[in-house]
């Protein structure tokens, strides 16, 4: 004969798996959240199947819940009895033959329940066997998730490594992209400086008279002298141009190059004269030209 407090503890037991349970298919789902399209699995169940797990573990717990209402009422059966046995030794005519049939009542009912909490026995029994099997699967999934728990941390440090790793390899190239720049710029630069000369067309006695030329030489009554470029030559007084860009200038019919570029590397062209060579016609910074119309 089961008491109500051993049946209580059976049945609390019961509902603790339940909730055990109802609590490892929360991780689940929250642990899944971000994985909308892909289905819900875990020890190779899906979450219907593991839903289904849990019905089982309600009707058991509403089993043993009719269980121990079936116990009740059979104990209440049973004392009966006993109350009517008790009460027939005193009795006799009618009250007797009243008597022996609520015994006969009594008696079929206990009967009936006893029959009742024999098959709900076997049932409970098969329904306890299987809510062990889901119990071990239990177990088993909290080993899981926390297996999963840790390989999500082992993930997250990895990430984390390569974010820092990341931000090292991104710091260097910036710095890479930094000098490249500077290179860049440095060597635009020079090749500018390279290819800056400076030009001036003018009149003898203006370029004399600024100091761009000087005579030397000069004979017997001034005569027979020859024109070369001045000593102390500034940049200002010139017409500053790119000679990777220019290739022409605007060179009279008549004129005398007092500097040391050559002449012959000059082409007469319309608007001026073209330069032939650049490379070896810019041997000197300065081109002075006299014009001499």
């Amino acid at each position: 004969m089961y008491s109500r407090h051993s049946l209580a503890k059976k049945l609390s037991g019961g509902v603790l798996q339940y909730c055990a349970c109802c609590m490892i298919m929360i991780f689940v789902l929250s642990s899944c959240k971000d994985k909308v399209d892909e289905p819900v699995t875990m020890n190779g169940k899906s979450m219907e199947q593991l839903i289904a797990d849990n019905a089982e573990l309600e009707a058991l717990s509403l089993e043993k819940d009719r269980l121990m209402t079936e116990l009740m009422e059979t104990s209440s059966f049973i004392n009966d009895i006993y109350a009517a046995m008790e009460e027939i030794k005193t009795s006799s005519g009618a009250d007797r033959d009243r008597i022996l049939g609520k015994i006969r009542r009594l008696s079929d009912s206990l009967t009936a329940s006893q029959a009742i909490i024999k098959a709900s026995s076997t049932k409970i029994r098969q329904m306890q066997s299987n809510a062990d099997a889901l119990t071990r699967k239990i177990s088993e999934l909290e080993r899981n998730v926390s297996a999963m728990r840790e390989q999500v941390l082992s993930r997250d440090n990895e990430i984390a490594q390569l974010k820092a790793d990341a931000g090292i390899i991104t710091e260097s190239r910036d710095q890479f992209k930094e000098q490249v720049n500077v290179m860049s710029s440095e060597k635009e630069r020079i090749e500018l400086e390279r290819s800056t000369y400076y030009y001036i067309i003018g009149k003898a006695r203006d370029l004399e008279e600024r100091g761009i030329i000087a005579e030397e030489g000069r004979g017997f009554l001034g005569i027979g002298g020859t024109f070369v470029p001045g000593k102390n030559l500034n940049e200002q007084d010139f017409i500053k141009i790119d000679a990777r860009s220019v290739r022409t200038l605007a060179i009279p019919e008549k004129y005398q190059i007092v500097s040391s570029h050559n002449p012959r590397l000059l082409e007469r062209v319309s608007g001026g004269m073209a330069i032939i060579d650049p490379a070896k016609f810019w041997n000197s910074k300065f081109l002075i030209i006299i014009d001499k119309r």
